[in-house]
This record gives C-alpha cells, structure tokens and sequence, in this order.
C-alpha cells in the first residue's frame, strides 16, 4: 500500500521509503543524504535538497560543526554532529578557489571567489547547495572597493563575517562585517545589499544571528537588528548593561547556550585561585527578554550539564552527555587558541561556579585533546 507523505513540502515522495525519509529529514540532513545516496528509487521518492532553495532551513545542517585541522588536505573539512557525536568528512571544492569568511549558525559556509574578491555564495557542505548573492562591490562605497583587493594582506581580517546568518522570514541573508560596522542585507536574486553602519564601540568581537535575529553589543547594552517592512532596519536595545564595561580592555560575547541568549564579559581583574593568579575573569549572563535585563549565572543549565567552547569570533554551547564522562566539565568555558591569556596567562579553562581555573591542554594549535579540537574550530586565524 502506497502511503503520501505528510510533509507538503515533499509531496513527491511516495510510499513507506517517502515516509521514512520525511523522519529521518527531520532528525538530520546528513542522515537524509545518506538514506538517498542507497539507490536511485530511495531517490526518486523523496526531495532533492538542491532543487530547493538555498535558504530551507530543513535541509540546513544545524547540529554539525566545522572542525579545523591544521595538516587537512586543503579542501576536505571534518564535520562534529554535537548532538549525536559523530564525525564526517567532506570534500568541498568550492574551497580551492574561494575563501571561507564564517560559518552561519545554521551551518552554511560564507564564501567569496578569490580572484576579484567580490562575488558572495552560501553553500551548505553537506547538501552541495550553492546559493549566489549580491557581490560585495554593491556593499561598499566605491572608494573601499580597494579592500577587495588580493594586494589587501588585511582582507581576511576587515572581512571576518562571524555574525552572519539567515533571518527569521527564512529568505534574508544577514552579512556582518563586524570589524568595519557594517551589515548588509538581501534575498538570492537581488542585484545589491541593503547597507546599515552601526556604532560597535569595539567590544563586541562575537555578534550572533540568534533564533534568526542579529544580536551584537554596545555601550548602550545587548542590540537587535529590527527588519521591517515598513521601516529602514535598524538596531535597537532589548538589555541594557547592568556592569561596568572598559570599551579598550574588555571584550563582550554572545552566545547560543541551547536555545537561551548569553553574554559573556571577558574582563580585566585580579583573582586567586588555588594558588593561580590570572588577569582575566568571565562573568556569564542570561538576557531576559521580558525585562530588558543581563541575569548573572553560574551555571549552563541542561540536564547532563553543559559548557562553552568560547572564541574571539564564535562560540560553541555542546552538552556533556554527547562526549565521553570525564572529557570536559560542565559549567565551564574553554578558551579557544585566539585568546592570547591561553598563552600569556595560561588560561585554559574557566569554571563559573567557583572562578577556577584550569591550564590549557596544550599552547599551540593542536588537537591533542577533545578540548583542543572544540577549542581549535572555534580559532580563527588572526592578521
């Protein structure tokens, strides 16, 4: 007996197989392009992903995380499922003639062609899926179209793009370019981006697309990116700072604990703690919505426990009872490579309950560790 399949989307797919790869859709796209890779009728009966758009967020590989291995073959990358545990590896092309500029929250690579340095894509590395934006050229004014330059030896600092993501109407590409205040906004198909500027007071090193929102912070407290139809988009304060913030020494970041909005404060001070002296601390923080306000936490939540792979750039939240007992520690936040208190200061770890502090398993990029690989693809190479 033939059976439909619920989901409209893939009303192609016909019988138990079209079924089964409904589910195992809405359990993992890695899953799902396996099941199709079994034979050409499993194919037939369920959806092609690259016949959809780029930006369908069912076929977006949220729950895997790109590794960072330093002696890779150029363009093969390791992928972690932070869910499941389980790793694969993917030859991407794109890589031998593009440059990765972020990953999205939703697991989609930010790339742009080398040779004029201006043409924008979204490719999702497990589906194959290319999606074509609007170059670059249309982003800056004409006199900074010497950044895109290959003579540019800060191109890959001025063009970070961590931050960037999809929006919440699941059809705008959110592009921010952090170190020059600037993000664009525009749908695949449209001829340019719609600029907004925005005053950083460089404390934000990691803004975030959060629940398809783009969240970032300034002296006036936790920003969101306001999108309407009716309005110019711009940013507004949904928390104000609730602590003193030095805009030179400090460092604030957002972060994706689970569902639930976070701010770090990496900030200067003196502590001592089991005979450690270190000049920096962590303070944690929940934004609560309802009241516009930062609650302080010492603890991640989640029923097996949960920590913080924190970068200057990025940040990972896993949960402990994906990875073996006794790999990492709950309600801790680990230090990825581009801090520089992990070498200077020795700063490998720090525990929010108790402001401990534990020594890095290792000082240079390498992963000899679990921690070291977490912490590693959180590290983005600095110039």
């Amino acid at each position: 007996m033939l059976l439909s399949c619920p989901n409209k989307g893939l009303r192609g797919a016909r019988g138990r197989a079209g079924l089964i790869a409904d589910r195992v859709l809405a359990c993992d796209v890695a899953d799902y392009v396996r099941f199709r890779a079994v034979c050409r009728s499993w194919r037939r009966c369920s959806a092609d992903p690259r016949a959809h758009g780029g930006l369908d967020w069912r076929f977006h590989p949220r729950r895997w995380v790109m590794l960072r291995e330093e002696l890779a073959v150029p363009d093969r990358r390791s992928f972690l499922n932070t869910s499941t545990g389980d790793c694969v590896q993917v030859d991407i092309s794109e890589l031998r003639d593009h440059l990765l500029l972020a990953v999205t929250p939703e697991g989609l690579l930010v790339l742009v062609h080398k040779p004029q340095r201006a043409t924008v894509r979204l490719l999702n590395p497990l589906t194959r899926h290319l999606t074509e934006l609007p170059p670059l050229t249309t982003l800056l004014p004409p006199e900074d179209h010497d950044k895109l330059s290959e003579n540019n030896v800060y191109f890959d600092g001025q063009f970070k793009a961590w931050g960037s993501g999809i929006a919440n109407d699941d059809s705008t590409v959110v592009l921010c370019f952090n170190k020059l205040r600037m993000i664009g906004m525009a749908k695949p198909g449209d001829d340019s981006w719609n600029l907004l500027e925005y005053r950083g007071d460089g404390m934000t090193t990691a803004p975030l697309m959060f629940a398809g929102r783009f969240y970032c912070v300034n002296l006036s407290g936790v920003m969101v990116l306001e999108l309407g139809a009716d309005q110019p988009p711009q940013l507004k304060v949904v928390a104000k700072l609730s602590m003193l913030v030095s805009p030179i020494l400090d460092s604030m970041h957002l972060v994706d604990n689970c569902g639930e909005l976070m701010l770090v404060h990496r900030r200067c001070g003196r502590r001592l703690t089991a005979g450690y002296k270190s000049g920096r601390l962590y303070d944690a923080y929940r934004v609560h919505f309802d009241t516009r306000t930062l609650v302080p936490v010492k603890s991640l939540g989640g029923g097996a426990g949960r920590t913080v792979f924190m970068g200057l750039y990025c940040s990972l939240s896993v949960s402990l009872e994906v990875f073996p007992s006794g790999s990492i520690s709950a309600d801790t936040i680990y230090l990825s490579f581009d801090f520089r208190e992990r070498i200077l200061l020795k700063d490998g770890a720090y525990h929010l309950a108790d402001g401990g502090v534990e020594l890095p398993c290792s000082l240079v990029p390498w992963p000899h560790t679990l921690i070291d690989c977490l912490s590693l693809s959180n590290t983005v190479k600095q110039r």
